[in-house]
């Protein structure tokens, strides 16, 4: 009985992990290369804006 215990302990630690990893991989990461997208298209909309503007 204590033998299957610990393997039952074993399995809910690798669940909760896979699970941990799972979230930050699909909710966290996008959500910062999404913020990185947009600076950086706003960045490049600013240079445009600047290039094209001739009273400087």
């Amino acid at each position: 009985m204590r033998r299957w215990f610990r393997f039952l302990q074993r399995q809910l630690g690798v669940i909760i992990t896979c699970l941990g990893i799972g979230i930050i991989t699909v909710v966290i990461v996008p959500f910062w290369w999404w913020i990185i997208v947009v600076g950086g298209g706003i960045v490049y909309c600013g240079f445009c804006i600047m290039n094209h503007n001739n009273h400087c």
